[in-house]
């Protein structure tokens, strides 16, 4: 009987790590991506130095 409550212990364990892993990385992902959107402009500004054409909306090429 201990030997099932330490492997019951252990799936708990490794599943509350896996959550808590999941979590952190879902949100870095969810961070990340705000950063992305909203540094929309100086990413655009920065390519149209380089010389790449940036694509502006209604335009037909």
């Amino acid at each position: 009987m201990e030997l099932l409550g330490r492997v019951y212990a252990v799936i708990g364990a490794a599943g509350i790590l896996t959550a808590l892993t999941f979590v952190s990385l879902l949100i870095g992902v969810l961070v990340h991506g705000m950063i992305l959107l909203m540094a929309g402009k100086p990413i655009d500004d920065y390519l149209r130095k380089k010389g790449h054409e940036i694509y502006e909306p209604g335009s037909a090429k």
